[in-house]
């Protein structure tokens, strides 16, 4: 094969990994609670954990999505009482997020979840190097850009 068709089966590749993930992320799970949560849900629980504080703009920036996506995501997720917001005592103007002791429950869960489920991957990937992964990276940041830069 052509070092061209090697890179379209790696395109390929890429977006039938893109199909699955997004079928994988359709549907909710329980991390932790009684709550079912879609896995972006799950991954905003993540980054404000991460964070410790944030704010709608910091979330928007990391996840590359409108304030007001993020703030009808933060909405969802403090009717399931897994965050809170309120204002910052420094500068009212701005309104601070965190997690609540259930929200921590569901982000110590996933954190667990994703070691596992990224050691089951990594057991079938021996004949990788470590080299190899950051090749991978380089070539998909570079995609990643180019996708970017089209839109």
């Amino acid at each position: 094969m052509t070092r061209e068709d090697v890179f379209f089966e790696l395109m390929e590749t890429i977006y039938e990994l893109s199909r699955k993930t997004s079928s994988y992320e359709s549907v909710p799970r329980k991390y932790g609670t009684e709550d079912e949560l879609y896995m972006v849900e799950a991954h905003t629980i993540n980054l404000i954990g991460n964070l410790v504080q944030t704010n709608t703009s910091e979330l928007s920036k990391l996840t590359n999505k409108t304030k007001g996506a993020i703030s009808q995501m933060v909405d969802k997720l403090i009717k399931k009482e897994l965050v809170v917001k309120y204002k910052n005592p420094d500068d009212n103007r701005e309104v601070i997020i965190e997690l609540t002791e259930k929200g921590k429950t569901v982000y110590e869960f996933h954190k667990e979840l994703d070691k596992v489920e990224y050691a089951r991957f990594l057991n079938q990937l021996d004949e990788f190097t470590t080299e190899d992964f950051q090749r991978y990276i380089q070539i998909s940041s570079i995609i990643i850009r180019g996708i970017r830069e089209g839109n």
